[in-house]
């Protein structure tokens, strides 16, 4: 039998990549971000706004999203490797940035 240790309480599953996890646990420096936003609609006319340029820490993105779509007032999820937002609130999601101090480039049309 292999006696090898592949899960601890305190630090989950060891058979993960260790270099990924600490990655993920880097800060994330708000000034030196440079976040692109950008409009889309489907077929049937329904707006969400989509923003890209994230940083690789989940946790940061995710708080990101939860706190726009709080102060919004509208739904939105966090995927892969953008936030979307739903709904036309392309102003108030620049505004939001502002007061934040994340610098944003609008893209697209």
């Amino acid at each position: 039998m292999n006696d090898d240790l592949v899960y601890s309480s305190e630090l989950g599953d060891l058979r993960k990549d260790q270099s990924k996890i600490s990655k993920d646990d880097c800060e994330v420096d708000e000034s030196s971000l440079q976040l692109l936003l950008r409009r889309l609609t489907s077929g049937k006319g329904r707006t969400v706004i989509e923003i890209k340029g994230l940083p690789t820490n989940k946790e940061w993105c995710k708080g990101l999203a939860k706190e726009l779509k709080k102060k919004i007032g509208v739904g939105g999820s966090y995927k892969n490797d953008f936030i979307e937002i739903h709904g036309e609130n392309y102003e108030q999601v620049a505004k939001f940035l502002e007061l934040k101090k994340i610098f944003f480039k609008k893209i697209g049309g």
